[in-house]
Parts: structure tokens; C-alpha cells; sequence
């Protein structure tokens, strides 16, 4: 597996942990990807280690075991995998809107522009181009964080105080 580094993070001293910022809230914990990886068989690695190089083809990326999860970090987490068993794979991402498809299990918005996608994937052939799409754009857009400076580039809306903040300090160095 090779994992490109992304020089920006902060690393927990304790846990090795990589975080967006210095001292901001986790759990420390030594899990590991072979101690989740041990919930499955041949088929289950081989989903997992499909899954990740999906995650590398997007670009520079660190993996964040925990007892229950594997999550995919960017800049922060974006994609993770929820569990792996007899049942298949249960993999997520997300995005800042929701998308609609039959292949998801679940869409939610667990705050608000954070939609996750859920979906389990049982063979190697689930894990396409369309899925890798999917993932591309969550990589960019909520990993590397590019949502926000969509956000910050937009025009302010009409009426709201950002935009009425700036209409008037444009019309007093009109008027000055």
C-alpha cells in the first residue's frame, strides 16, 4: 500500500493520528487495518485493498484505522469503510449535496452540506468507474476541501447580512 504524504496535518504525538489541527479532539487508539481486516476472509481483503487504490487514484491520502471503521483522509476524513464481513462491505463517502441511485444503502446529511453515501459492495465489479467518480469528487470536494472555497468565492446572496454588510460599505466609499 503506498500512501502519499500530505505535509499540512498535524500528528498526534500519542497516537500518530493525523488531524487538521494541532490538539483538536479524537480518541487515541493503536487500532490497525489488519486487526479490522480480520472480520473477513480472502474476499474481504481483497474488497478492502480494491477499495483503497481506488481511494490512491484520487490523490495523496492517509488511512485512519479505529475499532469500528477505516476512514480515508485528505485534508480531513472523506470516505471510510463501516464494516467488512460474510455479508459484503459496507463502504461511504461524502458529498456536499446528495446523490440519487440505486446502488446506495443509505443517503443522509449528518450535518448540514455533509451528505454521506452508503453502499455495500459484495463483488469486485461493484467497485467501478462510476464508484470511482464518486469518490474522486468526495476526495476533492470534501477531502481536500474545495466546498469551502467554492463557498468563499461566491457572490453573497441578496438580503443576507454578509451581502448587505458589503452593498453598504460599498456605498459609503461612494458617497465618501
Amino acid at each position: 500500500m503506498s500512501r502519499t504524504e500530505l505535509g499540512s496535518l498535524w500528528t498526534c504525538p500519542k497516537c500518530g493520528r493525523k488531524l487538521v489541527g494541532r490538539n483538536m479532539w479524537h480518541s487515541c487508539s493503536r487500532a490497525t487495518v489488519a486487526r479490522f481486516l480480520r472480520r473477513g476472509g480472502a474476499r474481504e481483503r481483497a474488497l478492502y485493498l480494491r477499495f483503497e487504490r481506488m481511494i490512491a487514484a484520487c490523490g495523496p491520502y492517509h488511512v485512519s484505522p479505529a475499532k469500528t471503521r477505516i476512514a480515508f483522509q485528505a485534508r480531513v476524513r472523506f470516505a471510510g469503510i463501516t464494516s467488512i464481513g460474510p455479508r459484503g462491505m459496507v463502504c461511504a463517502f461524502a458529498l456536499p449535496e446528495p446523490l440519487a441511485s440505486p446502488r446506495f444503502a443509505k443517503v443522509e446529511e449528518v450535518v448540514p452540506g455533509w451528505w454521506v453515501h452508503r453502499l455495500r459492495i459484495t463483488a469486485l465489479p461493484q467497485l467501478d468507474r462510476e464508484l470511482q467518480r464518486w469518490l474522486r469528487r468526495s476526495y476533492r470536494l470534501m477531502g481536500m476541501q474545495e466546498r469551502l472555497v467554492a463557498a468563499r468565492a461566491r457572490p453573497a446572496r441578496a438580503g443576507s447580512r454578509s451581502g448587505s454588510a458589503a452593498r453598504d460599505r460599498a456605498l459609503s466609499r461612494r458617497r465618501g
